[in-house]
């Protein structure tokens, strides 16, 4: 688990430092115009780099406690009895199944860019060992889905 935060972690603050980088060229480039004799060495030195590193740094390693959840949600019944409808709702959502063992279900996102824009982590999994199920994923997708569930279960009840 503390390894697969690390990874995480550091994946999510490479991903922060090259947007940084970028926002940083774009605003070199359009504000060239003003001082062309500027290079872009010096329009670094004077931007506050170490600021932007640390705080590029401390965002990356908070941003998996943030962005990550983990939705209980209480069954009438079995969940081996919806299965079936719940596999058919993540797949209607855009997710597909990538494996089904030890009493949980991983899905990974369909869309192939989507899954390189989250760095790899846009799985999704349902512990359904217990009463209530556990959906965990990042923030957005876990909380949609587990109300999609949740609606599903309230509405066969």
């Amino acid at each position: 688990m503390v390894l697969r935060y690390l990874i995480r972690s550091l994946k999510f603050a490479f991903l922060f430092f090259l947007l940084a980088a970028l926002i940083h060229v774009i605003v070199y480039l359009l504000g060239r115009s003003g001082t062309p004799d500027i290079t872009f060495i010096d329009f670094i030195r004077r931007s506050d780099i170490r600021s932007m590193l640390i705080f590029i740094a401390a965002f990356g390693f908070i941003y998996p406690f943030i962005g990550y959840i983990k939705q209980k949600i209480e069954l009438n019944r079995s969940f081996a009895e919806d299965k079936q409808e719940v596999i058919q709702l993540f797949s209607a959502a855009g997710f597909v199944l990538e494996k089904d063992e030890n009493n949980k279900l991983v899905f990974r996102n369909r869309s192939i860019l989507s899954r390189v824009l989250r760095l790899g982590e846009d799985g999704v999994e349902i512990d359904y060992s217990d009463n209530p199920i556990v959906v965990s994923g990042l923030r957005r997708d876990a909380y949609r889905l587990a109300r999609m569930v949740q609606h599903y279960v309230r509405n066969i009840g």
